[in-house]
């Protein structure tokens, strides 16, 4: 049985077609579609939630009811730690973006084995996974099959700063996950904006704690630690660094570190002295095979990190990435995508209906009357960091929560890392914002008295436009946390948008003083500004890029698009709509918002509106794509996706379930 088998084939037949209620969230409930995977203790299955609020896709996962008829007690206190352990991680507001986050909890009622049994539920984010797919073990084949190679260092050393991000916040709540392997790292996103998840907590348990299941050993071969296999009580942190590193080396070569068939084959295998290494392996990227110092570096952090004996191994999660990060990338976390996988995922087909009438849409989350967004961003998972009217908001991708950023005054915020955003406030300072708060990141440039729009990156190239002290707008750059000499732009009164090109150039676009629009290429590093043909009778008032393509786009009044690829063109909608938003995915499709509408256009061709429904009037300020998926906001901070039909949902909009 394949793992998209139907719903009425698997053991959860019975719940087709029937809601299963929150125990927790009133007027809630969720529908189960398909399985999307199984394993020995519970099923997994795409599944749509509906509230009040809006509808949202899920993972429900629902332990498997042959299993509490057999062993109730045990069953349902596993599945209760993992409930409990990403619990307490979503305490904070945002959550963290390195593990999968837990959205409800419940239990329904099914027959087995002719009894009533009472089946535990966790209702888990759902990932879109994308053109590479939606977990690491399917991203390093992707990328050996397309490029011949697994992950490049840099990008490597992304992946590996988000491992040891998310088992580090695991490790602070007192949880140890177990079962760390590459198909339980969920992936989304593409270069800069790609975010790695930890994920399946299934036998995860607090540090000291007995073994769930009594002697049945846990964890899968060739990724367990010993001390799992022999279950001693000496689980802890250095438990989930033994598989880390294991991770780690599949990431590098696309193969096990220890290429064993049972748990007790590894285990004797950790014992001996013998490991593989990184030299010689036919898939290492050739960049990291020719520096045979940086391969023997990590090759002796695996050893120690494997070690058999908990006590000599490597302590901590944090401890293993700073002996493995210094030879992956100077800058670890910058996430330029590799000349040969953009080469790969550009040239990958599309799927082959791609119109309008592809994509299903699902109202995420209704308008509100209380508030009106200011300033926001998008995260790489479609989560999003909005300041209102009413104060800064999260979008977790289900519901809007308040979330204090403790700074006066903030009036910009820009995502430059996952789950980190940069919040300028009036006076042209710069913090950074993450899970936990707050800090200072950037003084105010020199001269320059707001900052009115940025993007790019805090470790490696940024550009930013604001105002000076006599009102004069300017733009100037940003390397290695340094801020440039600001350039004046004499005939701009204001820039109201940047948006990032290629790795060494910026797209400036805002209103030229005596009317109409100004638009400029911007190198800063080589402090040049090239002008371009821009709209005259109009304002362009948002833009975006997607580097990887070498294409960004501005869009304003009128219907105007100001396009940036081989060569810069302008046109406009036959429509005229104000537009107000705009975004580009990796496979060149593009999305424009505008009043109550989401306008699609693909390679060349004419936009035509996508979403258009009655009701919704207020202007999309907001839009994330990715292949095959779109989150629009608008300024009153309604939430609708789309998703194409390969993976789209039923639509609710003011009524009826249909598709588009």
């Amino acid at each position: 049985m394949s793992e998209d088998e139907t719903l009425r084939q698997s053991e959860l037949g019975e719940l087709a077609g029937r809601p299963i209620a929150s125990e927790v969230q009133p007027n809630t409930h969720y529908l189960l579609e398909r399985v999307i995977g199984r394993g020995g203790f519970a099923i997994a299955c795409l599944a749509r939630r509906r509230s009040p609020e809006g509808d949202a896709p899920v993972v429900l996962k629902v332990i498997r009811p042959s299993l509490m008829a057999e062993a109730r007690r045990l069953a349902a206190r596993a599945f209760k730690k993992e409930s409990v352990a990403l619990g307490r991680l979503n305490e904070q507001v945002p959550p963290t973006p390195f593990v999968v986050r837990s959205m409800d909890t419940g239990s329904v009622t099914v027959r087995e084995q002719g009894q009533d049994v009472e089946v535990p539920w966790i209702a888990l984010e759902y990932v879109h996974g994308g053109v590479e797919g939606e977990t690491l073990a399917r991203r390093v084949r992707y990328s050996v099959e397309h490029t011949g190679y697994a992950f490049d260092a840099e990008r490597a050393a992304v992946a590996l700063s988000h491992l040891v991000a998310g088992l580090s916040e695991i490790h602070a709540v007192s949880v140890i996950h177990r079962d760390l392997k590459p198909s339980n790292v969920l992936s989304c996103g593409f270069g800069r904006s790609e975010i790695f998840k930890i994920s399946d907590f299934g036998i995860a348990r607090p540090a000291g704690v007995a073994s769930t299941f009594g002697d049945v050993t846990l964890g899968t071969a060739g990724y367990v630690a010993p001390e799992q296999v022999h279950l001693r009580d000496e689980i802890g942190p250095w438990t989930d660094v033994f598989s880390l590193a294991a991770v780690t080396y599949f990431m590098l070569t696309g193969k096990k570190y220890f290429r064993v068939a049972s748990a007790v084959e590894g285990v004797m295998a950790a014992t001996g002295s013998e490991r593989p290494t990184l030299v010689g392996e036919p898939h290492l990227a050739p960049e990291l095979a020719a520096n045979q110092v940086a391969c023997r570096a990590i090759d002796e952090a695996l050893e120690r990190a494997t070690r058999a004996d908990p006590r000599q191994r490597t302590e901590s999660a944090r401890a293993f990435g700073a002996l493995v990060l210094p030879w992956l990338s100077e800058h670890p976390g910058s996430g330029k995508p590799s000349d040969r996988l953009v080469t790969s995922v550009v040239s990958s087909p599309r799927q082959a209906s791609h119109g309008r009438e592809s994509y299903g849409w699902t109202v995420r989350s209704l308008p509100s009357n209380d508030w009106v967004v200011a300033s926001i961003d998008f995260d790489g998972d479609g989560r999003s960091l909005a300041l209102t009217t009413a104060g800064p908001r999260f979008w977790t991708g289900s519901a809007w929560s308040a979330s204090p950023l403790g700074i006066e005054d903030p009036v910009l915020v820009r995502r430059f890392g996952p789950g980190r955003w940069l919040v300028f406030d009036s006076a042209a300072r710069a913090y950074e914002f993450r899970a936990g708060g707050s800090r200072p990141a950037l003084a105010a440039p020199e001269g320059v008295r707001s900052i009115t729009a940025f993007d790019g990156d805090l470790s490696d190239v940024g550009v930013a436009a604001g105002v000076d002290f006599d009102g004069g707008a300017v733009v100037l750059g940003l390397s290695a946390r340094r801020w440039m000499k600001p350039l004046p732009l004499e005939e701009v009164a204001n820039v109201t948008a940047v948006a990032r090109i290629a790795d060494d150039a910026w797209l400036v676009v805002g209103r030229r003083k005596s009317g109409g629009s100004v638009a400029r290429v911007f190198r800063p590093l080589r402090f040049e500004l090239e002008p371009l043909e821009a709209p005259a009778d109009t304002v362009l008032v948002a833009a975006a890029g997607e580097p990887a393509r070498k294409i960004a786009l501005a869009v304003g009044g009128g219907g105007a698009v100001l396009t940036v690829e081989e060569r810069p063109s302008v046109s406009y909608l036959a429509q005229e709509p104000h537009l107000s938003s705009v975004a580009v995915d990796v496979h060149g499709t593009r999305w424009l918002g505008s009043a109550g509408k989401i306008w699609l256009a693909v390679e060349r061709g004419a936009p035509v509106a996508a979403f258009d429904e009655a009701g919704w009037a207020s202007p999309f300020v907001a839009l994330f794509a990715e292949v095959g998926r779109v989150v629009g906001i608008t300024a009153d901070g309604g939430v609708v996706e789309g998703r194409h039909s390969a993976d789209a949902h039923p639509t609710i909009v003011d009524g009826p379930l249909r598709r588009f």
